[in-house]
């Protein structure tokens, strides 16, 4: 039988998979917008903007991810308290996993 504590612990992990993503999209944001900044710093033609206006934008993405996924983490876990049982997410986790890891290699190359 789960409890009230059950059920508040699960909104507080909610909560950190939110405060996650939105650093990673203040950060992206951040990122871009320094690069916009700079070409005008410099007076170029913002249509030679460079890789770090990407990284930015995958850092957003990967914001919106990081909250989506949390989303249905969240779900998923009300609905196995709801029932009164645990299912392991393996399978979503290593896809979750997988895809953060391939977006931060993609980053990288970006930065080589």
């Amino acid at each position: 039988m789960s409890s009230n504590t059950d059920h508040f612990a699960n909104r507080r992990t909610f909560l950190a998979w939110i405060r996650t993503g939105i650093a990673l999209m203040g950060f992206g944001f951040v990122i871009a917008k320094f690069e916009i900044f700079l070409h005008i710093l410099v007076k170029e033609s913002t249509s030679s903007l460079n890789d770090s206006l990407v990284a930015g934008e995958v850092m957003i993405v990967l914001g919106m991810v990081t909250i989506a996924y949390g989303l249905f983490e969240f779900l998923a876990n009300e609905r196995d308290l709801d029932n009164n049982k645990y299912n392991s997410r393996k399978t979503e986790i290593i896809i979750f996993c997988s895809l953060i890891i391939g977006m931060a290699i993609l980053l990288l190359l970006f930065i080589l």
